[in-house]
C-alpha cells in the first residue's frame, strides 16, 4: 500500500479564492496520476466529493487558531503521512513528511497590505508570522508558486533552497478566446452596459490597489469606455464599516460614478465571459505571489496591464503591459489599450502563447514529485 498523503483542503468552500481553485485542480488531477499514493482532503462539510480522494470533515477555518498550536486535535494524521499544508501556514506538532505551499510572505513582510490597518492587524500578523516561519523550518519540502516568492525566501533562508520547489499554477480550460466577443459583450449587456470596458477581478484588499486604479480611470478620461471592477467583499466588508464606500465614494468625488460598474457574485461561465469581453484587464497589485487574474485573461487572449512588480513580471513573461507602481503611467496605457485595436491584437496574440506555458496537469506531476520526495526522505 503506498503513502498516504493528507492535502489541506479547507479553501475548497462555496466563496471563491484563488487558493481554492488551485488545490481543487490538484485534488482533481494528481489522485488518477499517482496509483502508488493514496489521498485523503481535509475539507469543510459542504467540500466535494472528489474521486480517488477520502473526504475528512474539518470544521474549524483554514486560518484559525488551531490550524497552527493544536492541529493535531483537528483530525488524525499518521505520523508516517505526507501532510500537505497548501495555504502558507503549517501546525505545531504534524507529521515530519510535511509539504507546505508559500504563495507569498505579505503577512511578514507587508502586513498593513493584507487587510488594512484595525486594531487586530498586530494579532493578525504576529499569527501568520508564527504558522509561516513554522512552515519554512518545519516543512520536509517547501513549494513556492513563483519564482518572486521563492526569492524571497531564499533572501530570509538561503538555506532553504535544497528543500524548495517552484510550480506555477495552471489555468483552467474554460479560460480562452470567445468564439464571437460580439456575441459575449451582447450577453453581458445586462450586467455592464453596451459600452467596451477595462475590467478589473480580485478582492477588495490594500494590496490590490483599487483606489489606484480608479485615479488613473478618472485621469486617462475615456469617452465611452467603462471601468468594471468584479469585487468579491465590495457588498459588505470584513470589518464593520468596511473599505468599500470608500471606493464608492472616491468614484463620486473623481466625477466617474456613471462609468464604474461593481459586480459580485458571478458563476464561473459569467467570470468567463467578463473577462473574454473586456478591452483589457486591468492588476495594478502592489503585492501578489503570482496573479490568477493576469493568467486567465492571457489565456482568454485579453490584454493585461500590470504593476511592475516581479511576480505579475514572471506571470506575464512580455506579453502584457507594465505600469510602475508611481501611478504616473497607468493612465496613458489605460488610454492606449482603449483606443489602439492593433496594440491589442498584438497583446492578444502574446497573451495566448505566453498562456500555453502554464499547465495544471503538468503543475499536479509536479506536486506528486514532491510529495515522493517528502515521503522518501
Amino acid at each position: 500500500m503506498g503513502a498516504l498523503v493528507v492535502v489541506d483542503a479547507r479553501y475548497l468552500k462555496g466563496r471563491p479564492s484563488g487558493i481554492g481553485a488551485y488545490v481543487h485542480a490538484l485534488l482533481t488531477r494528481a489522485p488518477a496520476r499517482a496509483p502508488d499514493l493514496r489521498f485523503e482532503a481535509w475539507m469543510p462539510a459542504a467540500g466535494p466529493e472528489l474521486p480517488g480522494v477520502t473526504k475528512t470533515v474539518v470544521s474549524a477555518g483554514a486560518n484559525s487558531i488551531p490550524t497552527v498550536f493544536w492541529p493535531r486535535r483537528l483530525a488524525d494524521v499518521p505520523e508516517d503521512a505526507v501532510f500537505h499544508a497548501t495555504f502558507n501556514l503549517l501546525g505545531f506538532g504534524m507529521p515530519r513528511r510535511a509539504v507546505t505551499t508559500v504563495h507569498d510572505l505579505m503577512w511578514v513582510e507587508q502586513p498593513t497590505l493584507c487587510e488594512g490597518v484595525t486594531p487586530a492587524t498586530p494579532f493578525l500578523a504576529a499569527f501568520y508570522r508564527t504558522g509561516i516561519q513554522h512552515a519554512l523550518t518545519a516543512s520536509r519540502r517547501l513549494i513556492a508558486i513563483s519564482r518572486a516568492t521563492a526569492d524571497s525566501i531564499l533572501r530570509r533562508h538561503p538555506e532553504l533552497g535544497p528543500r524548495l520547489h517552484v510550480i506555477h499554477h495552471g489555468v483552467e480550460a474554460r479560460f480562452r478566446p470567445a468564439a464571437s466577443v460580439d456575441g459575449v459583450r451582447r450577453r453581458l449587456e445586462p450586467r455592464v452596459g453596451s459600452e467596451p470596458y477595462l475590467l478589473v477581478v480580485g478582492q477588495n484588499a490594500p494590496y490590490k490597489n483599487h483606489e489606484a486604479i480608479l485615479r488613473a480611470f478618472a485621469a486617462a478620461e475615456l469617452t465611452g469606455v467603462r471601468l468594471v471592477l468584479l469585487q468579491r467583499l465590495y457588498q459588505t466588508g470584513r470589518f464593520g464599516l468596511g473599505r468599500e464606500p470608500t471606493l464608492a465614494r472616491l468614484t463620486r468625488q473623481l466625477g466617474i460614478s456613471d462609468r464604474v460598474t461593481w459586480l459580485s457574485g458571478l458563476d464561473d461561465d459569467e467570470v468567463v465571459a467578463l473577462v473574454q469581453g473586456a478591452l483589457g484587464l486591468v492588476q495594478f497589485s502592489r503585492f501578489e505571489g503570482f496573479g490568477m487574474p493576469a493568467l486567465e485573461a492571457l489565456a482568454c487572449g485579453t490584454p493585461v496591464i500590470a504593476s511592475d512588480i516581479p511576480p505579475l513580471v514572471e506571470v506575464l513573461g512580455g506579453a502584457g503591459l507594465h505600469a510602475g507602481l508611481q501611478g504616473s503611467e497607468l493612465p496613458a496605457l489605460m488610454k492606449r489599450l482603449a483606443t489602439e485595436p492593433g496594440l491589442r491584437a498584438e497583446l492578444s496574440a502574446k497573451s495566448l502563447e505566453r498562456a500555453q506555458q502554464f499547465s495544471w496537469d503538468r503543475c499536479a506531476e509536479e506536486h506528486l514529485a514532491v510529495y515522493r520526495e517528502a515521503a522518501a526522505g
